[in-house]
C-alpha cells in the first residue's frame, strides 16, 4: 500500500474510534457497560479531557490533508488517483490495400498460440507468416482478425480462423472451402 492510502485508513479508524468514544462518554457509559471515570485501568498513563471544539479542530486538519494529498496525487502527470473513473478507448480500424483471395478455414482449441497469446474467437487467425506475419490485423468480412498462430497445413493465401467450438469451426470448413478478399486493417485517424 502506498503512504497516502495507509494515512487514508489510519485516519479513517482515528474517526471511527474517537466518534465512538465521544458517544460512549456522552452516555456515561463504556463499551463493556461500566461506568466511565477518571482512573486508567493503565499504569504510567493518565486521562486526559479534551473538548469537542479541540477535537472538530483535530478532525478538520486531518480532512484538510487528505484533501491536500488527493490534490497533489491528481496533480501528478502520468498518474491516474486510486479510485478515478477510466475511460478506455479502443482502436478503430478501417479497411486499407486488398492483399488477395485468401482460403478460409476453421478451427477450435483453447490455448495458447505460436505468438505466446491465449486463444480469441473473432480475433485469433493462424496464417502464413512468410505472407502474413505474426502480429498482422486482417479485415475479413467486417472482423478485423490479429495473426497469432501459425499451422503445419497453412501455407501461401490461407487462413485458419479460431472458434469456440469444434461445430463451429467445422461448420466454416463443411460448407466448403471458402475464397474471400483479405484486406490490411489500419488505424483510423
Amino acid at each position: 500500500m502506498k503512504s497516502a492510502e495507509l494515512k487514508t485508513i489510519a485516519a479513517a479508524f482515528i474517526m471511527a474510534v474517537v466518534v465512538s468514544a465521544s458517544a460512549f462518554a456522552a452516555e456515561g457509559v463504556g463499551p463493556t457497560g461500566t461506568a466511565w471515570n477518571d482512573t486508567s485501568q493503565v499504569t504510567g498513563y493518565t486521562l486526559e479531557e479534551s473538548s469537542d471544539e479541540s477535537l472538530d479542530a483535530e478532525m478538520q486538519a486531518e480532512l484538510a490533508l487528505e484533501q491536500a494529498m488527493a490534490a497533489a496525487l491528481a496533480a501528478r502527470p502520468g498518474e491516474t488517483p486510486i479510485g478515478t473513473k477510466v475511460t478506455e478507448e479502443s482502436t478503430h480500424y478501417v479497411r486499407g490495400a486488398c492483399l488477395g483471395k485468401f482460403k478460409l478455414t476453421g478451427y477450435y482449441g483453447a490455448g495458447v498460440t505460436y505468438s505466446g497469446a491465449y486463444t480469441v474467437a473473432d480475433h485469433t487467425i493462424a496464417a502464413d507468416t512468410s505472407v502474413l506475419p505474426l502480429g498482422t490485423k486482417v479485415f475479413i468480412n467486417n472482423t478485423v482478425y490479429t495473426v497469432e498462430d501459425i499451422g503445419s497445413g497453412v501455407v501461401g493465401n490461407m487462413i485458419d480462423i479460431y472458434y469456440d467450438t469444434y461445430g463451429e469451426a467445422a461448420g466454416v470448413t463443411n460448407l466448403g472451402y471458402r475464397y474471400l478478399d483479405v484486406y490490411i486493417a489500419v488505424p483510423a485517424t
